[in-house]
């Protein structure tokens, strides 16, 4: 909805109208119900974001209205408007589900515009959070692939195609795009899913312990081998090999795996006995493979043995409108490992997490996320909970003319940028920004929370 609604809910006729005022020139769409029965009406008929509710009316009290109202629509956001001597009250309808309260008379307008401001704020968080959420469970992921982007639709398919066959396949994608993820998803919805799925990554390994890991060894084999071990060759039989990186491997062993692959069958080192083996392999690589063969750096038959489907796997900046959805898909694994009630993410948070550079790709993202939990805990995840290496990539957005804006833009621009000079001033001395300022403290802090400011 373009215009937030508002209803005010209370019996006093002067309450109603100034609220009405008020609110209607910050553009908001305003209803008003001159008791809980009226409220609770209307928030059966019409889609309400905010509820602005007196705490004590004749019919059912606030109290009760505010219950009605959750039962009705849990995320519509609502403020209870209170005398000063039943505070007490207030704070028991915050345990109900109230965003927070206001205590009448309002003798500050702009604590007012404030709270409500930050209320639908946090409500359009929830929202977006709620879709997202809905989105990864929908048609954006498929068994842990997420995405809506071109690029990864294109992998979604392909993965779907390709599953139940038993071709070898060869992933491309820079490091920490996930080629794990899709090799794994390949194996899950293949035939193979029964059996094992193992991975090795080649670069990882020195060549010789790469060897023996692959093919296995007698025992005596070499200095160490004291028993007969089989080799991954032979553990993955029926099931699913995947060698990341495969082009590290050295023209040695290339050979020798051109052969498993050719022959279906091997020795162990030391050994006598031939060993058939079923396995489906899948290799990935982040080099340029095409290149290296012609450089004569990687056997050109075996390029063409394992390069029988390949599928591109886009790195993260090409991929920007998936950030989101990974990222809140991060969120809610980190959150459900420890424990903990980090998010949602602010508007500016994922903004800046949209124009980072991620040259670490989605293991990036995800260590990011991993890092906001830990140290966040619960609550928002804002600007400045994002890690700095995140925070400096975000390019600077230079300032619009005040002329060229309306004049509540303006002079909320205005606002901020005056907030953000004092703050770096007086080092984020709050008493001191309140001195020279001359706002009054609690009103800063409402101010700063705001404008998303420290």
């Amino acid at each position: 909805m373009d215009k937030p609604r508002i209803l005010v809910v209370d019996d006093e006729e002067y309450t109603c109208t100034v609220m009405k005022r008020l609110l209607s020139k910050k553009g908001y769409d305003v209803l008003i119900a001159r008791n809980g029965y009226e409220a609770v009406s209307v928030c059966k008929r019409e889609d309400v974001d905010l509820a602005l509710l007196d705490q004590r009316m004749p019919g059912i009290s606030g109290i009760e209205t505010l219950k009605e109202i959750k039962s009705i629509n849990p995320a519509i956001s609502v403020v209870m408007m209170t005398g000063y001597a039943t505070v007490e009250e207030a704070v028991k309808a915050m345990k109900l589900g109230a965003y927070t309260y206001l205590t009448k008379p309002f003798d500050n307008i702009e604590e007012v515009e404030v709270i409500i401001d930050n209320a639908l704020r946090e409500k359009s968080l929830k929202d977006e959070n709620r879709y997202l959420k809905s989105q990864l469970h929908d048609s954006f992921s498929f068994k842990g692939i997420i995405g809506k982007s071109k690029g990864v639709s294109k992998v979604i398919e392909l993965v779907k195609k390709v599953a139940p066959l038993d071709s070898t396949i060869l992933l491309y994608g820079e490091t920490g795009t996930g080629k794990e993820l899709i090799a794994r998803t390949i194996h899950q919805n293949s035939s193979r899913a029964g059996k094992k799925f193992i991975a090795l990554n080649c670069g990882a390994i020195p060549e010789s312990l790469l060897e023996s890991s692959l093919f296995g060894y007698e025992k005596g084999a070499f200095t160490g081998a004291v028993r007969t071990t089989p080799g991954y060759f032979e553990e993955a039989n029926g099931g699913t090999l995947f060698l990341d990186e495969i082009t590290d491997t050295s023209p040695k062993l290339q050979s020798s795996l051109l052969r498993v692959l050719q022959e279906r069958e091997f020795f162990r080192i030391g050994g006598t006995e031939r060993i058939k083996t079923d396995f489906r392999l899948i290799a990935a690589t982040n080099c340029d493979i095409e290149g290296m063969v012609k450089k004569g750096t990687f056997r050109e038959d075996l390029y063409y043995r394992i390069n029988v489907i390949p599928i591109n796997i886009p790195p993260l900046r090409e991929r920007k409108e998936d950030i989101r959805f990974l990222a809140n898909h991060f969120l809610e694994k980190f959150n459900n490992k420890m424990g903990k009630r980090a998010g949602p993410f602010s508007f500016e948070a994922i903004n800046i997490l949209e124009e980072a550079e991620w040259k670490g790709n989605v293991r990036e993202l995800e260590n990011t996320v991993e890092r906001v939990v830990a140290l966040k805990g619960e609550g928002a995840v804002e600007s400045w909970d994002l890690p700095s290496n995140v925070t400096s990539s975000k390019p600077q957005a230079s300032h619009p003319s005040y002329s060229e804006l309306p004049y509540q833009n303006a002079k909320e621009n205005f606002e901020k940028r005056y907030l953000e000079e004092l703050l770096i001033k007086t080092g984020h001395n709050i008493s001191k920004i309140a001195q020279d300022s001359g706002i009054p403290r609690q009103n800063l802090y409402l101010k700063l929370k705001k404008y998303g400011l420290r």
